[in-house]
């Protein structure tokens, strides 16, 4: 039989403990300084939004993402480890692209509001798939996965809220 990547299924291939730890690691560390920047981002935008529920919005997710950092630091207590300062290029672009878009010359207030909602949107699922895959990588390593349900959980709810905003100003 033929060992090549292209030969092998997922169930074939054995990945050790340590490059899962790595991994996840690795995750967690984006995860977390994501949402440092995300901070910033929220602060930023906070007043140009028109809409004062999107104030409001982005206020509870200020207030939700202060909350996940501190569920975060409790988990790198809680597996011994620190965080480690990573790239976290993907959501620094979509924040940059949101902000620019957000500020550009000639935007009504409802365009900005608009575009600060898909954008957020779009974060939160960045961060629902980042969660996501800390669960499996969790559970796969033998760490309990439940620590990451309620800063999962919160991300989800963030998204529908934007969501639900977005389709209440744009029908």
């Amino acid at each position: 039989m033929n060992d090549s990547p292209d030969s092998m299924h997922p169930k074939d291939v054995q990945i050790d403990d340590l490059i899962l730890k790595k991994t996840f690691l690795e995750h967690l560390n984006y995860i977390y300084f994501g949402k440092h920047h995300l901070l910033t981002f929220f602060a930023e935008i906070k007043d140009m939004a028109a809409l004062k529920v999107l104030q409001m919005a982005i206020e509870e997710g200020i207030d939700d993402t202060e909350n996940q950092i501190s569920q975060i630091e409790e988990i790198y207590s809680a597996i011994g480890e620190t965080p480690t300062k990573i790239s976290t290029l993907s959501l620094r672009a979509t924040i940059l692209e949101a902000y620019l878009t957000a500020i550009k010359a000639g935007k009504t207030p409802l365009e900005k509001d608009v575009f600060i909602l898909f954008h957020l949107q779009q974060i939160e699922g960045m961060e629902i798939t980042y969660y996501k895959v800390l669960k499996n990588l969790a559970k796969a390593i033998g760490y309990s996965s439940t620590f990451l349900d309620q800063p999962f959980d919160l991300a989800v709810e963030n998204k529908i809220l934007f969501e639900s905003i977005y389709k209440e100003y744009i029908s």
